[in-house]
């Protein structure tokens, strides 16, 4: 994508997917995504990091086969202990049969790192206490300082997994893909001049950095930002991403027809279970058996604001409201 100031692109509230001939039942589908050539997520969900906080859904995200992402700290120390308690976790293979497990069986998880001087001592020391993943995150416009840091990163980590974001440039995910990054955070850039509301085009700029990631061999894209439903999940995926990073999904949030949110009281692993039936229900009805395939086979049209709101369930009573849907 340009960084033209006029450009016009569609949010995920905009399009609906077009039914497709299928005979794959959902409960039939698997759900599994390679972000790399090594690395595979058992459900195409990553935890988004904010603070300390959000590091108690690493733990269950990983549980139930997606990816948690441990905060960056000012105390390296804390963010370290932090990774370590994740690693340290039992995992109860037979409650969760789906956990994310590295090769000593020990839960997978990321870590979040600024792209800003220091950062390859922190990713030194994160790797050392187990690290799968580290996110790298932009705190500006990609500098030759920082791409340096991703290709130093690369080299002296040939298996690990390293995604940059947030991107929402197709020159500038393609720099970083030929830097050495797996995967792409396609979204809201911080130097974005497009508006930060919900007239931002998530789904259009997840279809961009998309179709930078397939000229290359094993890159990924990660949608980040404007998924608010199961239903955006798949819409994400349709569009190109191999796997979406979630936040208000995880506690049962559900945004409101004024843009805020209201908190839900749902577990981690119901909220999961309740996207990852959302999504196998979009694979079914795309006739998608794989992730790969519904990227391949779906089809998505623009609606009008009518048919948004003809898409969300009317003219029935509504006896209990769900947890995780507010109608807009």
């Amino acid at each position: 994508m340009s960084e033209n100031t006029e450009f016009m692109g569609l949010g995920y509230d905009q399009v609906l997917l077009v039914p497709g001939a299928s005979n794959v039942l959902p409960y039939s589908v698997t759900l599994r995504t390679k972000l790399s050539k090594e690395f595979t997520l058992n459900i195409p969900l990553v935890s988004e990091s904010f603070s300390p906080e959000t590091d108690k859904r690493v733990i269950p995200t990983a549980l139930n086969g997606g990816l948690g992402v441990i905060a960056e700290q000012e105390d390296l120390i804390k963010q370290v202990a932090s990774f370590k308690k994740v690693k340290e976790a039992a995992v109860d293979t037979e409650k969760y049969p789906n956990a994310l497990i590295d090769s000593q069986n020990r839960l997978c998880a990321a870590a979040e790192v600024w792209l800003v001087d220091g950062a390859q001592e922190r990713v030194s020391k994160l790797v050392t206490a187990g690290a799968d993943a580290i996110f790298f995150y932009l705190h500006e416009s990609l500098t030759k300082e920082a791409r340096d840091i991703v290709k130093a990163t690369r080299q002296a980590y040939p298996d690990l997994l390293i995604a940059v974001g947030v991107v929402e440039s197709q020159s500038i995910a393609a720099a970083l893909y030929e830097a050495g990054a797996d995967t792409i955070l396609a979204g809201r850039s911080v130097e974005s001049s497009l508006p930060n509301d919900v007239t931002y085009p998530f789904l259009t700029v997840t279809m961009n950095i998309a179709d930078v990631a397939a000229a290359y061999e094993n890159k990924s894209v990660i949608a980040v930002g404007g998924i608010h439903y199961s239903g955006d999940v798949v819409k994400a995926i349709a569009a190109g991403a191999d796997a979406t990073m979630v936040s208000d999904l995880l506690n049962g949030s559900v945004l409101q027809s004024d843009g805020s949110f209201k908190e839900g009281n749902m577990s981690i692993d119901d909220a999961i279970f309740q996207t990852d039936g959302g999504l196998r229900a979009g694979m079914g009805y795309t006739g998608s058996e794989t992730i790969e395939k519904l990227k391949l086979n779906a089809k998505i049209v623009q609606i009008t604001d009518n048919g948004l709101r003809e898409s969300h369930p009317h003219d029935v009573e509504i006896t209990k409201q769900a947890p995780n849907y507010a109608k807009g």
